[in-house]
């Protein structure tokens, strides 16, 4: 009767771990989400930089564009003055004087019309770049507001499911010994206060030993501990890697595992 106690505690404690392993995944997930939300903002948050980076630089062309317009006509007036003076002046030095400011502008005005020109095509450009990326971060706020939106509903469906789950837990706890259940949490404990410790929780604390090899480390186990852990008169661990063995019985009788 004992034996048949050690191997139906074995069962429950395995079946506590497979519980605790969907849970880790639960959990491991309810973490996930919300990192693959904030990279799902990140990336529009990135197309809206864009955007306004690329809304200033057609702001300062049309600026720079409105400037050389305005030297323009500056150059205009000061020219129709230079212009009047020469109407009234008496000498050939000053006539030719105000004739070279007035070419200066006129090379001002030049140069100026030349820039313009390039600054219209960099704006016809810059124009088309912006509603481009209009449209891209249009989609890209659509398809996130989507993508955020499931994944939202599948957060809130993982932690209903984590509570069921808690509370199927704590009603199943009672059913295991409670030195069998102690060993097994101060293991989960520690395991868990590693860096890679949900990964080796998710291993397990109990080991299924089938066809003579334990189902952790994939390694054959020893003849002798094979044959210790078959008469579950003691609870028997694996030799390579230390976990609890629950193995085929000889004489398999009822459910395994």
């Amino acid at each position: 009767m004992a034996n048949e106690s050690l191997r139906q505690q074995l069962a429950l404690l395995y079946q506590l771990q497979e519980r605790d392993s969907k849970l880790l995944t639960i959990q491991q997930k309810l973490q996930d989400i919300p990192n693959q939300i904030e990279q799902l903002q990140a990336t529009v948050a990135k197309h809206e930089v864009d955007l306004a980076a690329k809304s200033a630089e057609l702001a300062e062309a049309e600026k720079t564009q409105r400037t050389k317009n305005a030297e323009i006509e500056m150059n205009a007036v000061q020219r129709e003055k230079y212009q009047d003076e020469q109407r009234t002046v008496t000498s050939n030095e000053a006539y030719t004087a105000l004739e070279r400011q007035i070419e200066f502008l006129d090379q001002q005005d030049e140069e100026a019309e030349d820039t313009i020109l390039l600054l219209m095509e960099e704006s016809d450009q810059l124009k088309q770049e912006l509603g481009e990326l209009e449209t891209l971060v249009n989609q890209e706020k659509e398809k996130t507001a989507a993508e955020t939106e499931q994944l939202r509903q599948e957060l809130r469906a993982l932690e209903t499911e984590r509570v069921e789950q808690l509370k199927q837990r704590k009603e199943f706890l009672p059913q295991i010994n409670k030195v069998r259940r102690d060993e097994y949490h101060r293991w989960m404990k520690a395991q868990l206060a590693s860096q890679s410790g949900a990964a080796r929780a998710k291993v397990g604390f109990v080991a299924l030993g089938k066809n003579g090899t334990c189902s952790s480390c994939r390694i054959a186990i020893q003849p002798q501990t094979l044959k210790e852990a078959q008469k579950y008169e003691k609870p028997v661990y694996c030799s390579s890697c230390k976990r609890l063995l629950y193995v085929e019985p000889t004489t398999p009788n009822g459910a395994f595992p």
